[in-house]
């Protein structure tokens, strides 16, 4: 199924009820989201979903036939959360380059300080075109914004997406795998600045700046 269709099929339809399926629907990922991080994604159950959500087995899988379809929805939920949560941190912030660098930086600590988020982004990124259209959606405009003023030079915009994708995806494996040295999540970001045309100065002037404060901290999960 395309991932826009498999989209519409999962939202609410429009009716006296939308409101009710909208507030079920978002217990359902938000008891799922606290008991993957609890458990994992394998040592939880539906039921345990259900239950947790205050909800009956019947009711759950009126939202989610399969155990994909909720760990899809979960994970597109935990990269629009995150992806929401950098442009806050940076709306204040109108150089593109150092606003690639805080997105880049924020998914690959975020990574490494919650190592149960990034192997459900991970997973997600690699079985669902919904998980990774959320998340970037700032860096379409932040490439463009960038190539506009000069910031940065690439022959395609697709081919710069998987550039820093890529690279990303890639760190987060190698933070998550352990076997790398301090300082990893930052040399891969400046190595992505310097492969969209950034000048190794300004690269590394870049990535050394801190991050916003909403990012600097590990994220409370919600209870």
């Amino acid at each position: 199924m395309p991932a826009r269709q498999a989209r519409a099929a999962l939202r609410p339809v429009d009716g006296p009820d939308t409101k009710v399926r909208t507030r079920t629907r978002a217990a359902l990922l938000d008891a799922a989201l606290v008991l993957f991080a609890e458990r994992g994604i394998d040592g939880t159950a539906l039921h345990e979903v259900a239950a947790r959500a205050g909800v009956s087995n019947g009711t759950f899988y009126n939202y989610f036939r399969t155990r994909e379809q909720l760990v899809q929805a979960a994970n597109g939920l935990l990269a629009q959360r995150l992806n929401e949560t950098v442009a806050a941190a940076y709306a204040d912030v109108r150089d593109p380059i150092e606003r690639v660098s805080i997105g880049c930086r924020a998914f690959l600590l975020h990574a490494q300080r919650d190592p149960t988020w990034g192997r459900a982004v991970l997973r997600g990124w690699g079985t669902s075109e919904h998980v990774s259209e959320r998340a970037i959606e700032n860096l379409i405009s932040d490439l463009r914004a960038g190539k506009r003023m000069g910031c940065f030079s690439y022959k395609q915009e697709r081919a710069a997406l998987d550039l820093v994708q890529g690279a990303v995806l890639a760190g987060m494996h190698s933070l998550l795998d352990g076997r790398v040295d301090a300082g990893h999540a930052e040399a891969v970001v400046h190595h992505v600045l310097r492969g969209l045309g950034v000048p190794n100065r300004t690269a590394e002037t870049t990535v050394a700046k801190p991050l916003p404060s909403q990012l600097a901290q590990p994220p409370q999960r919600k209870r």
